[in-house]
């Protein structure tokens, strides 16, 4: 036995042989030990604490159509471009991840768990802020967002030991009610945040709208206050009247001193026919230097010498006009929109599959857990006979050879 632990060369196989066949003869012990911590394990896993799921899935959030652009406004407003719920609440990024974080916040958390009871679920003490339960309901949950935009939100919760079938069912219930009140605090935080929005918008653009207003009221005054100062009310046509009437006056001016001339010679200048061709000419030209100089109290006429500044100042006063109409205009469908906003009672959320009570349990999975079990005793069993064999063997070596030393 001596020779056989100091061999050089190494009688490994044969020790592995010795070793095999001692396992070999003593395969009651590793029945045994398996069997022990078999029945150990199929106990533990019995009355061990178990788990379920249960997962709600939403559709990915539909745009909203917000506040109108500038581009609406230049084009009279008549397109609403469309924005995302993310650029109402002040977020950036996809809306499903928007969901995601409004999930995974505190709010929803601490509204969760005072709705709940959750500090009690999870063993906070009562002298402690119901604040320490967002951790572990954290844990339990878990929100993904697919590449499709498509959210699921997953609650897991557990038994206690020797849990019964009344607690059983009551945790699947449990969890399943705590995944789809998820979807309804996100709902009501999402309209809370909306309608908020909406009101602030709101109230804001009540008092710009009375502001603008009173700038257009001004504007129109001053408008008003110009076309009498300068008896202009529709300048284009009004110019157009009276270069028409001055033509007309001047064509007869001319007819009538041609014709003044041709009767002088046939005329003497004391004359009947004379005197009245020149009171007809004087009174024409009268009317003409009228027009011209737009003199005269009951005419709205501009003489043509100052047409070009009262055109300007007058597109001057109609582009005020203008411009601040067309701010009413905008404000005024802002106005109306965020009412409707305000006072819209609509669901944000749309829910494809509603959580359900668990089927299965989510752990533990028994005949994983009794195949490891089996598989690793077994391992433990053999490896601890072959250990015991082997020092054994080593210390009855030791043993001859302090024997033997002395007869050497």
């Amino acid at each position: 036995m001596n020779s056989f632990f100091n061999s050089p060369a190494g009688d490994d196989i044969e020790t592995w042989r010795m070793l095999v066949r001692n396992v070999r003869s003593q395969w009651k012990a590793v029945l045994s030990v398996v069997g022990a911590v078999t029945l150990f394990m199929l106990v533990y896993v019995l009355i061990m604490p178990q788990t379920f799921t249960s997962s709600v899935t939403l559709l990915p959030p539909q745009k909203e159509s917000s506040s109108l652009g500038l581009q609406s406004l230049l084009q009279g407003a008549s397109s609403m471009p469309m924005l995302d719920i993310g650029s109402t609440l002040g977020f950036g990024g996809r809306p499903a991840d928007i969901f995601a974080e409004i999930l995974k916040s505190q709010s929803v958390a601490e509204s969760l768990i005072v709705a709940h009871k959750l500090d009690r679920f999870f063993g906070i003490p009562e002298h402690r802020s119901h604040r320490f339960a967002i951790k572990p309901l954290g844990e339990a949950t878990e929100v993904e967002v697919n590449k499709n935009g498509v959210i699921r939100v997953s609650v897991t919760l557990g038994t206690g030991f020797f849990p019964t079938s009344g607690e059983i069912d009551s945790i699947k219930t449990f969890a399943a009610d705590i995944a789809n009140d998820y979807v309804v605090w996100l709902d009501r935080l999402n309209r809370d945040k909306l309608i908020s929005s909406a009101r602030n918008s709101r109230q804001f653009i009540e008092v710009e709208l009375q502001r603008t207003q009173a700038e257009l009221d001004t504007a129109y005054s001053r408008l008003v206050e110009f076309q009498r100062d300068n008896k202009s009310i529709f300048l284009e046509k009004q110019m157009e009247a009276a270069l028409s009437g001055a033509a007309d006056i001047r064509e007869k001016l001319t007819e009538a001193r041609v014709e003044l001339g041709l009767r002088k010679r046939d005329f003497a200048e004391s004359s009947r026919m004379i005197a009245q061709l020149q009171s007809q000419i004087e009174e024409l030209a009268r009317q003409y230097e009228t027009l011209s100089a737009g003199s005269g109290e009951a005419d709205y006429a501009v003489p043509f010498q100052r047409v070009p500044a009262v055109a300007r100042d007058m597109a001057g006063f109609m582009r005020d006009v203008k411009i601040l109409e067309q701010v009413i205009l905008y404000l005024s469908q802002q106005y109306y929109q965020d009412r409707v906003q305000e006072a819209r009672d609509t669901p944000t959320v749309q829910v494809l599959d509603a959580a359900v009570p668990a089927i299965q349990r989510t752990s533990p999975k028994r005949a994983a857990w009794m195949l490891m079990t089996v598989f690793f005793s077994t391992m433990f069993a053999i490896g601890y006979v072959m250990l015991r064999t082997y020092f054994r063997v080593r210390r009855r070596a030791s043993t001859d050879d302090a024997s033997a030393a002395p007869g050497v």
